[in-house]
C-alpha cells in the first residue's frame, strides 16, 4: 500500500505563534480587565497535518479534491486564526432545540451559540446564544500576522481604546515562556460500571436494535464552581495546540474546549462534515506513518469509521441536492498531538433555502457521537448512559454576517454548569469491539487532558 504523507503544519509557523506569545497573553489580560467575563476565545489551526489513505477502484471515495472545493479541505492552508470576541451578551437559552433553532433564524451580528447534543428531557443544561458587540481578528501565517477589527454593535470610543490599545501590544513581537504543564502522577480512573454498560450497547447490536453506538461517561470534577481563567486557557492551547480552542466563562457556565473535531461548515453553499472515528496513540510524540498503517490494519476501526461515513452522507442529504455529495480522502489518519485520528471529508452543495437552522433541525445531534440508526440508538444512549452529557459532544457555532457558519464538536473539554465542573470520555461501540480495550481507549482519552487541568483545578478534583 502506497501512502502519502501530507504534512502542511511547518515549524516556523509555530515559531511565529510563539514569538508573538507574550503580547497574545498581554490582549488576554487587557480585555479581561475592560471586560471581565464578557469575551470569548476562539483558536483554530487550519491545516491537515497527517497520512492519506490508499484508495483503489473499488471504493467510491476519492483522494483527488476538485479544485472548485479545494478550500473546503484545509490541505494547503496554513495559518492560524484568534478571534477574540469583546463585551458579549447571552441573548437566549433554551434547552429545546426546535425553539432554539427558530431564534437562530433572527439576524445577529456573528452570533455564537453553544447546544447540548439532546434537547428537551435528555439534556438538563440550556443551549445559549452570545451575541459580540465586537471582535479582534489575529492571523498568525509563518512569517508575519496580520490584525483585523470588526465592529458589530459597540459604542466608538471603547471601540477606538480597544483597537489602539492592541496595536499598541502587537508594536513589537515578544516571546513569552511558554511553560511544561507538569504531568502528574494521578490517574483519574473510570467506574467499571462502563464496561456494563458497553456490553449493554453490544446485546442490542447481537438483535439488531444498532450497529454503532457511541457510549460515554460524562463525570464531575468538583461541585465547586472553580474553573480556569483565559489566560489559563491560552497557556493550556500552547501546549496541547489543538485544532480548536474555544473558552467561555461567565458566572454560572464556562467551557474549555480543545476540540480536534469539526462538525459542519458551510460556505458559499457547500457544506462539509468531518466526522472522526478511530483513535490510536503514538509511542512517539508526533505519530508516524507506522502508527497510521497500524490504526487501518485494525478491522474495527475500519468498520466503525465506515459506518459513521454512511450516518453522515444520509445527514447530508436532508440538506443538500442528492447528486452532489463526495466522500474525498477517506481513512485520513490526521494527527492530533500525540494521537491518529481517522477522519473523512464529506462534500454536497446545499438544496435552495438552506441555513444554519435546516442543517442544524435536520443533522443534530451529531452521528459521530451518537451512531446508527441515528434514531434508535438515540433512545438506547438515553436508556444506557448513567448521566446526562450537559455540553460535552454538544456544539460550538459561529455565523459570519454573510450567513456562512462553522461549528465544532464538544469533545476533549471542562464545563461548569449548576451541577459543578464535569468533563466526559466516550468511544465508539460495534459488535466486534473488545470491552476491555474500549474502557482503556476512554481512560486514555480523559488521561489526555488531565495534565493540562491538574495543576489549575487541583483543589478541585475528587
Amino acid at each position: 500500500m502506497t501512502i502519502q504523507n501530507n504534512d502542511s503544519i511547518s515549524s516556523s509557523l509555530k515559531q511565529n505563534l510563539e514569538k508573538y506569545s507574550e503580547n497574545i497573553s498581554l490582549l488576554i489580560n487587557k480585555l479581561n480587565n475592560l471586560f471581565q467575563d464578557k469575551i470569548l476565545l476562539h483558536f483554530q489551526i487550519y491545516n491537515c497535518e497527517g497520512y492519506v489513505y490508499n484508495t483503489n477502484s473499488k471504493f467510491v471515495a476519492t483522494n483527488s479534491v476538485p479544485r472548485h472545493i479545494e478550500h473546503m479541505i484545509s490541505c494547503k492552508e496554513n495559518y492560524i486564526l484568534l478571534r477574540f470576541f469583546c463585551n458579549i451578551q447571552e441573548y437566549f437559552s433554551k434547552n429545546d432545540h426546535n425553539e432554539f433553532c427558530n431564534e437562530l433564524k433572527n439576524k445577529y451580528n456573528c452570533p455564537i451559540f453553544f447546544m447540548t447534543p439532546y434537547s428537551d428531557s435528555y439534556e438538563i443544561e440550556e443551549s445559549f446564544i452570545l451575541k459580540p458587540n465586537f471582535e479582534i481578528k489575529i492571523y498568525i501565517y509563518e512569517n508575519n500576522i496580520k490584525i483585523i477589527f470588526e465592529n458589530y454593535n459597540e459604542n466608538l470610543s471603547l471601540y477606538e481604546i480597544t483597537k489602539q490599545e492592541c496595536n499598541f501590544i502587537f508594536s513589537n513581537p515578544k516571546s513569552l515562556k511558554i511553560k511544561n504543564i507538569k504531568k502528574s502522577n494521578k490517574k483519574l480512573v473510570l467506574n467499571e460500571n462502563l464496561k456494563n454498560i458497553i456490553s449493554q450497547a453490544q446485546n442490542h447490536m447481537n438483535i439488531g436494535d444498532c450497529y454503532l453506538a457511541n457510549i460515554t461517561s460524562t463525570n464531575i470534577f468538583s461541585k465547586n464552581n472553580n474553573f480556569i481563567s483565559a489566560h489559563d486557557f491560552y497557556e493550556a492551547w500552547l501546549s496541547i495546540y489543538s485544532r480548536f480552542g474555544i473558552f467561555y466563562k461567565d458566572s454560572k457556565k464556562a467551557l474549555a474546549s480543545f476540540s480536534p473535531e469539526r462538525f459542519i461548515l458551510l460556505k458559499n453553499n457547500l457544506i462539509l462534515t468531518e466526522p472522526i472515528k478511530g483513535t490510536l496513540k503514538s509511542n512517539q510524540a508526533r505519530p508516524t506513518q507506522q502508527d497510521a498503517d497500524q490504526i487501518w490494519s485494525i478491522k474495527k476501526e475500519i468498520y466503525e469509521h465506515t459506518l459513521v461515513i454512511d450516518l453522515m452522507r444520509n445527514d447530508l442529504y436532508q440538506v443538500c441536492e442528492p447528486e452532489s455529495i463526495s466522500v474525498y480522502k477517506p481513512f485520513f489518519a490526521r494527527i492530533s498531538g500525540s494521537f491518529i485520528q481517522m477522519q473523512s471529508f464529506i462534500i454536497g452543495s446545499t438544496k435552495k433555502g438552506t441555513n444554519l437552522n435546516t442543517c442544524l433541525r435536520f443533522m443534530l445531534p451529531a452521528g459521530s457521537i451518537t451512531g446508527t440508526p441515528k434514531k434508535r440508538v438515540c433512545e438506547i444512549i438515553s436508556n444506557l448512559e448513567t448521566n446526562k452529557r450537559g455540553y460535552y459532544t454538544g456544539i460550538s457555532g459561529i455565523m459570519e454576517i454573510n450567513g456562512d457558519f462553522d461549528t465544532t464538536i464538544l469533545i476533549r473539554s471542562i464545563y461548569m454548569s449548576k451541577r459543578g465542573v464535569y468533563y466526559g470520555v466516550g468511544a465508539g461501540i460495534t459488535s466486534l469491539s473488545d470491552i476491555d480495550s474500549e474502557f482503556e481507549e476512554c481512560e486514555l482519552k480523559l488521561n489526555s487532558i488531565l495534565p493540562v487541568f491538574e495543576s489549575r483545578l487541583h483543589d478541585s478534583f475528587c
